[in-house]
Parts: C-alpha cells; structure tokens; sequence
C-alpha cells in the first residue's frame, strides 16, 4: 500500500470515522438552555467590614447600568438570536416568555445596586418589542409602554429569609475563617511586603486605614474615584490604582476560598450552587419550559465558585475580583440522536471588556457531562437555611439561633433569663405543694379517723369527685 498505511489500518481508521459521525462531540452539541451569573454594575463608594464583611448602602450609575445593558445585550447577540450557533432552541427570541426565565437577585447589604443591574441586564436581553401587545374583545389593539417595554418577573433574595446569595454575613464559622487568614504567615509575610504602598497611598485615601486587612475598602475607593471624579483623577500617581487591586485581589482572594474543595470559605460559591443545580436540573427535564436561569450577585460568589469547582488551578488569574458587569454563563447542550446525553460548557466574561472564554471545571479538558458535574458537586452545595445554620456554627436553643458576638446573643441572653425565672417559679410553687401534702400525710388522727380523706392531700378536681360521692 502506498502512504505507508497498511490495510487494517485503513479500516480502523474509517470506523473510528464512522464513530465520530454517530456519535457527536459535545462541541456539535445545541444549546437547550442557560445559567447566567453575572456581577452588578458600577456604583458609588461601598464599604465592607474587614472582619463581618457587613457592608453599607450604596448607589448604582449610570455607568453601571449602561454596563450591565450591554452585558445583557451581549447574551442577547449570544443566545436569543436564532441565526447564532450557541442560540438557545424554543426560547422565544422577541416577546419573554415568563415561563422560560427565572431571575434571582441578591438583595443584601449593598442596597438595590444589584437590583437595578439585573433591571438593566433584563433590558439588553429583552429590548422594548411592538410585538408585546395585546387584542381586546373590542378590537382594540394595546401595545405596552416605551413602544412595547418588557416587564421580567424578578426574585429578590433577601438574607434575613433566603441565605443563598449572601451567606458570609452573620457566619460564626466564616468569620474565624477570615480570623485564621489574617492570623496566617501567607497574610503577615504580605503585610510586611506591603508597607511601602500603604505609607505612600496615606495622602490619596484621607484618613482610611491603610492596612492589609482593610486592602478591600483601599482599592474601592481609589478606584471609584478613579473613575468618578476628574481633579482625583489627575492627581493620583500612575500604577498606583493597579498596586491596589493586586493587594485587594490577595485580600479578597484568601477570604472567599478554602484549602478544602467544600470548607467554609467557599460558602459564597457552595449556597449560589443549589441554584445552579436545580436550574440546570429543571432545563435538562423535556416536560419544563425552563430554558434560562439569571443569578445577579455580587463579586463574591464568583471567587469562592471557581475555587470550588477548580477552576483556579488552570486559570490562577481568577484568584482575583471580577470587573463590574462580569458574567460566567453555564451552556447546558445536548447531544444529536443516537447520542442524547447532556453537557455543559462553561464561559467566562471579565467586565464589559473582554470577549468569553471558556473554562474546564474540576481538571476537565473539554464540556463536562452533566451528570458528573452533579455527581462531583452536589455534597458541597448548601441547599437550605437550615443547612447553612449548621455549616456556620450557628447554635440553636428553644427555637432562637444564638451567634457569638452579635446583638442577637443580648436577646437570647434575656429570654434564657426570663425563662429561667419562671422555672424557678415552677418549682417553687410545686415545692410548696409537695410539702403541704407531707405536712399533712404526717397529722396524728383519732380513732375513728384513719380511713377518712384529708382534705389538703387531695387536688380540686379530686374534691369535686369526692363531693359528690
């Protein structure tokens, strides 16, 4: 033969061809639906304790909510449009339809920044359209405001009743996590590297700590006025704005991670992956029309999710904080017949930007199957309060959680008082009555008196049994 190929080979060469043919990568595989996680927009100045990581009301801008319409319309171009090779099949690319999309938004400390990114998000994905109308009974055509505005339906999650987009707060366990990183020789080796930078930013934060453990706040501010103000602008020395995000990266880094695949400071990414999960669960399932899940969080669920699933160990340069308007979107394909199996594909937005690329979780080479990216992380997802309370050390005593160090422990502390109290009153009373009846089981009676009852040893509804005997 010539080529220099034998003839066996030739037709292990066409079967393994024909193979290929039958059954499909998960590269020709069409996208039946997907999971959007994506980080508000720009806002004013936000402030987080370096210990609780309780943070202050802030403030959305314009600049943020043009960024966030442009992710959105970026999804838009990706997956709503039909002539794109990742549109996602029977999703309605005009008029939404509510029973394809879920929206979840985070609605914690930060105020309605994320809630007016998800808004805007919302808008780029679903344009004003003539089409979202209405015909009347009497003929009469409606057509919705602004020329046909669409309205979402949106989820606000709130940490006082759902944990899932904001589980760090309120965590006893989390925040001996942050207390152990800053007790840690990687964090002490890094401040004492970092005290030339914080002893020349002291005429650029006016009065703020400059410490390694509020390097978070440092960065925030300098790079909020950045942006904002045009006389701070000019006058802060180049790089230095970078020096302060790779400072604030370590910090924010080492707080929303863990050495362990599933231990506490992952807790960001673990709650925000039940919702992952379920919606990709639902999409798979033929008989849901769920075809589009939207998480609009914060930044800190993305650190401790590409920790969780590995993603890190390919991809070290997302130990770091995602820009504003940053989106990891979660492709759930399916094979052509004979090969129906699902896969996912994960792609990664830093910021407005910069183009999608795409990542390999937990050491995969190409789109993993869905079925083991469940497997491989169902037991570190959080999927309940109840389980959260658990994972966070939070202790529970007649129904009321007890956390340490909080304004919530006072209160327990005066209702255990208060119970306590009317214990001792319990007993009390119970004593006096127990030593009414020995007293009386120990009076000398008369002849003739033994087999009569005493009075004081019988109880009220006992008396009235014996009354009308």
């Amino acid at each position: 033969m010539s080529w220099g190929t034998s003839l066996p080979s030739l037709c292990l060469i066409s079967h393994l061809l024909l193979l290929v043919s039958l059954y499909p990568t998960p590269n020709m595989a069409k996208v039946i639906g997907a999971v959007v996680i994506a980080r508000n927009g720009g806002r004013n100045h936000y402030y987080q304790d370096p210990k609780t990581y309780k943070g202050t009301f802030t403030e959305t801008t314009a600049l943020g909510e043009a960024e966030s319409f442009q992710l959105g319309d970026t999804i838009r171009q990706l997956y709503l449009n039909p002539s794109s090779s990742s549109y996602i099949e029977g999703m309605r690319p005009d008029v939404v339809n509510n029973k394809q999309i879920k929206v979840r938004v985070k609605a914690g400390g930060e105020g309605t920044v994320v809630f007016d990114s998800a808004i805007a998000f919302l808008q780029g994905v679903f344009p004003p359209n003539p089409n979202n109308k209405i015909e009347l009974a009497n003929d009469t055509t409606v057509t919705a405001p602004l020329n046909g505005y669409q309205y979402v339906p949106v989820e606000t999650v709130e940490p006082v009743n759902d944990r899932s987009l904001e589980s760090w707060t309120d965590c006893p366990n989390f925040s001996k996590h942050v207390a152990e990183f800053y007790s840690s020789e990687e964090f002490k080796k890094k401040d004492r590297d970092a005290q030339p930078f914080f002893g020349a930013i002291k005429d650029f934060v006016f009065g703020r700590p400059t410490t390694l453990e509020n390097a978070y706040n440092i960065f925030d501010y300098m790079n909020t006025e950045l942006t904002y103000n045009k006389t701070y602008a000019h006058r802060l020395p180049p790089r230095m704005t970078e020096q302060a995000r790779a400072y604030a990266d370590f910090h924010e880094n080492g707080v929303f991670s863990d050495s362990e695949p599933s231990g506490i400071g992952n807790i960001a990414g673990r709650t925000m992956l039940h919702t992952i999960l379920s919606s990709l669960e639902r999409i798979s399932f033929s008989d849901d029309p769920l075809k589009f899940t939207l998480v609009e969080t914060s930044y800190q669920p993305f650190i401790s999710f590409f920790h969780e699933v590995e993603v890190v160990k390919e991809h070290p340069e997302l130990k770091a904080i995602p820009d504003f308007g940053s989106a990891l979107v979660i492709e759930l394909r399916r094979g052509n017949p004979p090969d129906l199996r699902d896969f996912l594909r994960f792609r990664f937005k830093n910021g407005t930007h910069s183009e999608f690329q795409t990542l390999h979780v937990y050491g995969s080479r190409s789109d993993i199957a869905l079925t083991e990216f469940i497997y491989k992380s169902k037991n570190g997802a959080i999927t309940s309060n109840r389980q959260w309370s658990q994972v966070c050390g939070r202790r529970r005593l007649l129904g009321i959680e007890m956390v340490e160090g909080s304004a919530e422990s006072t209160s327990v502390n005066v209702v255990l008082a208060i119970v306590a109290f009317l214990g001792l009153f319990v007993i009390s009373k119970l004593g006096r009555r127990a030593y009414q009846k020995f007293k009386a089981s120990r009076r000398v009676r008369l002849e003739g008196q033994e087999n009569e009852i005493n009075p004081q040893m019988v109880n009220p509804v006992e008396k009235q049994v014996v009354a009308t005997v």
